[in-house]
């Protein structure tokens, strides 16, 4: 799966206006999508850091063949 920063669970906004952005993982705050930090700084790779948050988690155990979500 591609890393997306705002399904990470290290991912936060910060409160400095200049640098909005942040991951925890790799303790770093920017202007960009740390993703974009993080593959200049490493020739191109993507985040080794990535983990998708609980509730993105949650959202793909949804069985939709479940029969309570078919109730009238």
């Amino acid at each position: 799966m591609k890393p997306n920063c705002s399904k990470c669970k290290h991912y936060y906004i910060t409160f400095n206006q200049d640098t909005p952005r942040g991951c925890r993982a790799y303790r770093i705050q920017s202007a960009s999508s740390p993703l974009q930090v993080i593959r200049n700084a490493n020739s191109g790779q993507d985040c080794l850091g990535f983990e998708l948050k609980d509730r993105e988690k949650e959202k793909k155990k949804k069985d939709l063949n479940d029969p309570r979500y078919w109730q009238a």
